[in-house]
């Protein structure tokens, strides 16, 4: 396995020392290391993978440096406009590194979200004329040297492929605390008794929906009128509101911070159309928890302003599941918003949903379908 802390030192010695992405699992104690605040480097949180060849874009146009950018695989799509329209040598030519982990990769078992990019990435990084290597244990650094060199000599992104279990685990960072708040778990749960049996959830990729899976397992809820969104993270708001605006029943929209600043402009197009059976929640940890716990940028915004910005007409700050039952308790009028903040915690056995996400769908369709 590689050492991690080589690995990052590797770039350093090269005067690589501006990092920026969207963390990803299948390297998480390189994304843990990033996130140690040493002084030595930098490492910008961005917002999705397409903000993130524009932060390095900006600084490479700044200081005629290479920035390192990381993401999976799955926000290659995200990634592909500036890319085409941006870096590449036909506009502006502009080169950087981008440590992409592959998930679903062929011949290695993943969740199902991952199945189909997983096997088209080499594909697509073909049709954009991207060169790319697959990292190997044994001769990084040479990669690394080569990326570099190719990078500035083409004035494009060169890409190293990521496969998963290639890093070793980090031995001395210190665990965080998980913060302050509630509950994540115990907040869906009390927000699936809080609400009728008949209302439609969309629940956004990730733990929130694995918790939401096992906890309507054992409710009378069942599955039937919720809607787990494994993949197209920060998209589960815009899925809501067409499902808000397209049905009668009350719709809540169960959302995270990470996804919800991924793609934030699906604010402004709710608060337009205003479906008033529609509550967004939105679980607030400051945190991507699913892929190791690295920061996300809420804590330096006012979810609750930016929500009342973009025309929700009530919006709650909750901090205990006893305001929590009352708000949702209160009769639909208008469009809600809910924002809860969570510490960044959950069970080592949270399970997954075990349906697949076409039984998920005709399951789904079946019954909000049938009441029309």
């Amino acid at each position: 396995m590689i050492n991690t802390n080589d690995f990052l030192n590797s770039f350093i010695s090269l005067g690589l020392n501006y990092f920026t992405g969207v963390p990803d699992s299948t390297f998480k104690s390189f994304m843990t290391l990033l996130d140690s605040n040493d002084k030595n480097f930098t490492n910008r949180i961005a917002s999705n993978e397409g903000a993130a060849i524009a932060h390095a874009a900006g600084y490479y146009l700044s200081t005629k440096k290479l920035g390192v950018v990381y993401f999976q695989n799955s926000g290659l799509g995200n990634a592909v406009n500036p890319i085409t329209s941006l870096t590449d040598p036909e506009v502006y030519g502009i080169p950087m590194i981008i440590l992409m982990g592959w998930r679903g990769k062929p011949g290695i078992k993943d969740e199902p979200q991952h199945k189909k990019m997983g096997a088209v990435t080499p594909q697509i990084l073909d049709a954009l004329g991207i060169s790319y290597e697959i990292l190997r244990k044994t001769d990084y650094l040479v990669q690394i040297e080569r990326a570099k060199l190719l990078s500035e000599k083409y004035s494009q992104p060169y890409v190293l492929i990521i496969e998963p279990d290639i890093f070793d685990s980090l031995k001395k960072i210190k665990t965080k605390s998980p913060g302050i708040g509630l509950n994540r778990e115990s907040a869906i749960k009390c927000i699936i008794e809080s609400i009728e049996n008949d209302d439609i959830i969309i629940s956004t990729t990730g733990k929130t929906s694995r918790e939401l899976f096992g906890l309507s397992s054992k409710n009378s809820r069942g599955h039937g009128k919720n809607f787990y969104n494994v993949g197209s993270m920060g998209h589960v708001s815009a899925i809501g509101l067409e499902v808000a605006l397209q049905n009668k029943n009350k719709v809540y929209i169960l959302d995270g911070d990470g996804a919800m600043i991924m793609h934030m402009g699906s604010l402004g197009t709710i608060g337009h159309y205003q479906p008033k059976n529609l509550t967004h929640i939105i679980f607030d940890n400051n945190s991507h928890e699913s892929t190791g716990g690295q920061p996300t940028v809420s804590n330096s915004l006012d979810i609750s302003k930016i929500l009342y910005g973009c025309n929700y007409q009530k919006v709650f700050n909750i901090d205990s599941e006893v305001e929590l039952s009352k708000v949702l308790a209160h009769d639909q009028k208008n469009l809600k918003g809910i924002v809860i903040k969570t510490k960044t915690e959950s069970r080592k056995d949270l399970e997954r949903p075990t349906d697949s996400p076409k039984k998920t769908k005709v399951r789904f369709m079946e019954n909000i379908l049938n009441e029309k």
